[in-house]
């Protein structure tokens, strides 16, 4: 499946689309669309509904993203997706809004 990052602002909301597979090969382009994501913007929301398959590779850019950025969550995680990020303990820190 190819991969690919997409964006949307909603007023200070930036909501970034990532569709097909985020692995090793993909991750830096996530990572690239992160960070320029944070520049400007005092929410990032990233939706995975369109995302087919996460590796380690991809739950690292995610916790990057939560650690870099203060107003950030992860949405629509399904499948297999939701799966692992749950089997890794990691689902409900990346969808939880900070306190």
């Amino acid at each position: 499946m190819t991969f690919s990052v997409s964006t949307r602002r909603d007023g200070d909301t930036l909501t970034v689309r990532v569709a097909g597979d985020l692995d090793l090969a993909t991750a830096d382009e996530l990572t690239r669309a992160v960070a320029a994501a944070g520049e400007g913007h005092e929410e990032i929301v990233v939706d995975l509904a369109d995302l087919g398959f996460i590796d380690s590779a991809g739950i690292n850019v995610l916790l990057k993203g939560r650690r870099a950025h203060p107003r950030y969550r992860v949405i629509n995680a399904t499948g297999i997706v939701l799966d692992v990020l749950r089997l890794g303990g990691v689902w409900e820190h990346l969808s939880e809004p900070r306190r």
